[in-house]
């Protein structure tokens, strides 16, 4: 009797071996996952990094599975990859029944607001964080999606509009003491404040995000309020404040793997250089022009091409500024949590 049931052990641990190895890919998982979410503010690439390998993440809880693609939603935008932060919004929306979609619309809406607004679809993505707000209940998710709000809005040459939304956002930020919030709002005023050829403000502004951001140790908001600052600077002609801060912003964003703000400061960077007495070759032009196209800020393009191009001696061929009307994708549709033609009409007057 004994022996039939050891040999019945052992044929149910040969038959079925799944359950040893499901935990331990289980606990690989979870602590991947954690890894992640620990990297996420300091090095985003390596979040990226540690989730974006095939993995089977059924063997995952509904929770964890929820906070894996949001964790490299996060990763993928802080590095400008768009196409890896569409693949995971679609994998959450394919759970849109689940409770765990419900207790997370918020950050996801968020998310889709700002891929559609990143790839294009500026009025959808308007109306898409407007849903998010209007699912709010969290101060500090209030000051970000206002801000995101007045993102899109900047780029639908809606200026008026994002300064009275970033003001919201900055009186909350400063009630509720978001240091970070209040870093990136006085960096986004900043560049609305160089688009009105308003430097000296500009100028101000971009310092004072840019020590909030190293004080809280902000990488990436260091990089853009940094290289927003070396502009500002260039257009004063302050070499010697370029000279200055230039190493260290050169030093963060080159290890920081984003295509667009590299680009950017390889513009900046140029101009510098042959204000030193540096001749550019016409092999060097070609590399400017190439990497303009990197540049995904549409109206920063704008702002290079007006203060720079002439200087440089480089010719760009600049799209049309007027924001195109274009159909979002069809899964957008699949988020039954928005009323579309209910949120064409939010006032945001009616907000405060």
């Amino acid at each position: 009797m004994i022996l039939l049931k050891v040999t019945l052990t052992i044929l149910a641990l040969l038959v079925f071996p799944i359950h040893a190895s499901d935990t331990i890919s289980k606990d690989r998982l979870t602590s991947m996952l954690a890894e992640a979410e620990d990297y996420l503010s300091v090095k985003p690439s390596k979040s990226l990094e540690i989730l974006s390998h095939p993995n089977d993440l059924s063997l995952l809880s509904e929770s964890q599975f929820f906070r894996w693609h949001i964790t490299l939603i996060r990763a993928s935008l802080s590095l400008n990859n768009l196409s890896i932060m569409e693949n995971s919004i679609k994998a959450l929306i394919t759970h849109k029944s689940a409770t765990e979609f419900e207790h997370r619309i918020v950050p996801i809406l968020s998310s889709i607001g700002i891929w559609l607004r990143k790839s294009g679809y500026l009025k959808q993505a308007k109306l898409t964080l407007i849903c998010a707000l209007k699912h709010n209940q969290i101060e500090g998710n209030k000051v970000k999606l206002l801000t995101s709000i007045a993102i899109v809005s900047r780029h639908l040459n809606q200026n008026e509009y994002a300064i009275n939304t970033y003001n919201i956002a900055k009186s909350i930020a400063e009630n509720e003491n978001i240091s970070s919030s209040l870093a990136t709002i006085e960096n986004n005023l900043g560049v609305l404040a160089l688009e009105n050829d308003e430097v000296t403000k500009a100028e101000q502004l971009f310092r004072s995000a840019l020590a909030k951001h190293q004080k809280n140790s902000n990488r990436s908001g260091n990089i853009i309020s940094g290289i927003n600052l070396l502009q500002a600077f260039l257009i004063q002609n302050k070499q010697l404040d370029y000279q200055r801060l230039s190493p260290s912003i050169t030093r963060l964003t080159k290890a920081f793997p984003n295509a667009s703000r590299q680009s950017t400061l390889f513009w900046l960077n140029t101009v510098f250089e042959i204000r030193q007495g540096v001749k550019l070759n016409d092999k060097a032009k070609a590399l400017l022009v190439k990497s303009f196209s990197n540049i995904s800020d549409q109206k920063l393009q704008f702002s290079l091409n007006k203060h720079f191009a002439d200087e440089l001696n480089i010719s760009i061929s600049l799209a049309n500024e007027t924001p195109q009307e274009s159909l979002p994708p069809l899964w957008l549709n699949q988020i039954t949590q928005c009323d579309w033609q209910k949120l064409k009409t939010f006032k945001l007057e009616n907000f405060k």
